[in-house]
Order: structure tokens, then sequence, then C-alpha cells
């Protein structure tokens, strides 16, 4: 199995959608364009499920923010708070369910 020190932040299609603000189904649909970065896990039961990897998908974003320096600096806040990726995730899927 391919071990390194640093993992890639892959993260849900919901996760994505809450990060941006869109619908779950905008990022499926931007996955079927190959507008943004994915990658397609094994099939179970014939549905299709995804992952995306977050520093390519905040790469792939065009505009004049950068939103990937503002997920840095959010990201170190809460290990300086204490709070956990998991709870960050939770958040951001309870946010993300709200929202559709």
């Amino acid at each position: 199995m391919l071990k390194t020190e640093f993992e890639p932040r892959l993260i849900t299609t919901r996760e994505a959608a809450a990060l941006v603000r869109v619908n779950p189904r905008t990022i499926l649909n931007w996955i079927q364009r190959e507008a943004i970065p994915y990658v397609e896990l094994p099939s179970t039961g014939g549905r299709k499920e995804y992952r995306i990897p977050l520093a390519a998908f905040l790469s792939s974003l065009s505009g004049t923010y950068d939103m990937a320096e503002e997920v840095r600096q959010l990201d170190e806040r809460a290990r300086a708070a204490g709070v956990t990726e998991e709870q960050v995730v939770a958040a951001l899927a309870d946010e993300g369910d709200a929202a559709t």
C-alpha cells in the first residue's frame, strides 16, 4: 500500500458543495463536464461515488479571490483551537444539508 507522510485531503461532493455554497447536483454536473478534478471510487451497487482533492478543487476555481489561502488560515485557526478535521467535516455536511 502506498504510504506517504502527507495524504491528499479528499472531500465528498456534498462537502465541496457546502464549501462553495452550491447544490451538490452542481458539483456532479461539474464532474460530468470534467470542469473540476475528481477521483471516482469503485462502484458499489451501480451508484457512482466521487472524492474531490481539496487543493486541486480550490485551484480549479477562477476569479480574483484566493480561497485556498482562506482555507489554509481557517485550518490553522481550527488546529490552534483544538477543533478536529472530523468536527469541521461534520459541520460542513450539516451546513450543506441545510442548504439543500
